[in-house]
């Protein structure tokens, strides 16, 4: 994508449309009626690219520090204070500030910029600190957004600690976050917006100022601590042997830093080595692999030394977050993760998919199970939608209606779902899972839906069991989203081979097996043509569809 010379901050340069630099409180940056999305040109100004200039430059290459100076100028000429969209949400305030303080670290020692050049960057940051307490966006639910505002407190604060209002900022933004963590996170670490890419997200926000605080001298306390390292454990759970991850419900791939532009965005491992370096835990630097680069940019080369090379027994057993609503099928080489939460936001959705009961299975050659992923936000609503749908999960849709009604963009009329588990155990040869919703009781008859899961661990081999409990005549339609690199083969007309160039999986259902086009999502405005499997089961309540699924060397 071609951003132009010199670039148009305010546009978006994938659909065109541009955002008048006007008064940063009178913009309408959502724009749900026609096909824009201000997430792109936000991410270039949150100065991620600052860093890597700075990685780039660092054998003394001046075009480095130059293109910094050069880029800023032009930002700073094209955004005053209050005008545009790049001052019109906090949370792409704070995320600016944090890398405009890593910059200002980064390039500060260099012959440019020139003094009067870095005298306006501090002035426009020193701003920052007045925009984000000034608006801070905290709302009936707070989210993420209101996180970020702490963060950007915090650093805010911290950097301008010699001022009154920095060290104000400082206070205010420690006890957001000293409160948010216990508010927005349970207690088992699963983040209450349930999306395992925002999940990470807030955990980078809430580490990010506990490593900052606490190398100026600031503390948080135990409690906040004990939180962060439940949030770790949630992620060193989700987590695969290759290092990818689920893309449960929504993804916009944001981050606070990015030093390592090519490091994939369901790829979590630096955030589990960050976490590890400052927390001292070997099991978090052994899920992280090789030490990343984040370590030695933010801590220093004296965090990379004797990193352990190790694996953790930790990530063999399967892992149990009931509060969050996540279960972790594990065995060796293997990798199922299970929704058995309500669709969050405490029943608005918020940034939560139609996707209870769904599952993801990875298995000796990669992903082969997937879940949709997102694609998009605003620039096409009715596309996020059907991303968010029931039928873009791996779960029983009813009667081909949601199992919650969608209310607009990022609400739900109501979760209804109300999920249960009724079995959970591991440990043995065999583990169990099962659970139920209800997301279906307001139907005529009053449906439920309930799935077992049985897996035998040294056989890689799971029994999927759906349930349909009620009155009537319904229609129930299983899918099973294929990850796009998954080869089918046909086998039978209840049974399927899926392939992968590490394995295989032979997948058997009761019903007759129909192989349908599908999209799957792996990044943010991006998507690939797979592959979905279809069970249709039609008749008078109770039935059930079973799903027979053993891996098998290539």
């Amino acid at each position: 994508m071609q951003l132009g010379e010199p670039i148009d901050w305010h546009r978006d340069w994938k659909n065109g449309h541009r955002w008048e630099p006007a008064r940063s409180w009178t913009i309408d940056y959502t724009n749900l009626d026609s096909p824009s999305d201000v997430k792109i040109p936000w991410e270039v100004a949150r100065f991620h690219w600052a860093a890597w200039l700075a990685c780039a430059g660092r054998n003394g290459d001046g075009r480095y520090v130059a293109g910094f100076r050069d880029l800023t100028q032009d930002w700073l000429d094209a955004n005053p204070p209050g005008r545009g969209i790049h001052w019109a949400n906090p949370m792409e305030v704070s995320i600016r500030a944090a890398n405009w303080i890593l910059a200002f670290g980064f390039f500060r020692g260099a012959p440019e910029p020139s003094e009067s050049l870095w005298l306006r960057y501090l002035e426009t940051l020193f701003w920052h600190g007045r925009v984000i307490r000034g608006n801070l966006e905290v709302g009936r639910r707070p989210n993420n957004h209101y996180v970020s505002n702490g963060l950007g407190l915090v650093l805010l604060g911290l950097f301008f600690r010699d001022s009154r209002e920095g060290r104000e900022w400082l206070r205010t933004g420690r006890g957001i976050l000293e409160q948010q963590i216990c508010w927005q996170v349970h207690e088992d670490g699963v983040d209450y917006e349930k999306s395992v890419s925002y999940h990470r997200l807030v955990t980078e926000l809430f580490l990010v100022a506990f490593i900052f605080a606490r190398r100026n001298g600031v503390d948080f306390s135990s409690a906040y601590r004990e939180r962060l390292n439940g949030m770790l454990d949630f992620m060193l759970a989700y987590t695969r042997d290759d290092g990818s991850t689920p893309l449960v419900s929504d993804a916009d791939d944001g981050r606070l830093f990015r030093l390592d532009p090519a490091r994939p965005a369901t790829d979590h491992r630096d955030t589990l080595a960050l976490g590890g370096a400052v927390l001292d835990r070997n099991d978090l630097k052994a899920a992280a692999g090789r030490c990343p680069p984040e370590v030695c940019w933010l801590l220093g080369p004296d965090a990379a030394a004797n990193w352990p090379a190790q694996e953790s027994d930790r990530r063999e057993r399967s892992s149990a977050f009931p509060e969050g609503g996540y279960y972790v099928l594990r065995g060796p080489g293997t990798h199922m993760f299970l929704d058995a939460g309500p669709i969050g936001f405490d029943g608005d959705a918020g940034h939560g998919h139609n996707d209870t009961l769904s599952f993801e299975l990875s298995a000796p050659g990669g992903v082969f199970i997937s879940d949709s992923g997102t694609y998009c936000y605003t620039s096409d609503p009715p596309q996020h939608r059907a991303f968010a749908s029931t039928a873009a999960h791996n779960t029983i849709e009813v009667d081909g209606v949601e199992m919650a009604e969608f209310a607009s963009l990022w609400k739900l009329r109501a979760d209804g779902t109300r999920p249960r588990v009724i079995r959970w155990e591991t440990g043995g040869v065999e583990e169990w899972w099962e659970a139920e919703h209800f997301g279906y009781a307001r139907l005529e008859g009053s449906v439920i839906h309930r799935r077992e899961v049985r897996h035998q661990v040294a056989e890689r081999r799971w029994r999927i069991v759906d349930r349909l409990s009620g009155a009537g005549t319904h229609l129930a339609v299983l899918r099973l989203h294929l990850h796009p690199e998954v080869n089918v083969k046909v086998v039978a007309p209840n049974a399927v081979q899926l392939s992968r160039s590490g394995g295989s999986l032979r997948l058997q259902c009761s019903e007759p097996l129909e192989v349908t086009d599908g999209w799957v999502s792996p990044r943010y405005g991006v998507k690939l043509p797979g592959r979905v499997l279809m069970a249709r089961r039609s008749g008078q309540l109770p039935f059930a569809i079973t799903t027979d699924i053993v891996w098998e060397p290539v």
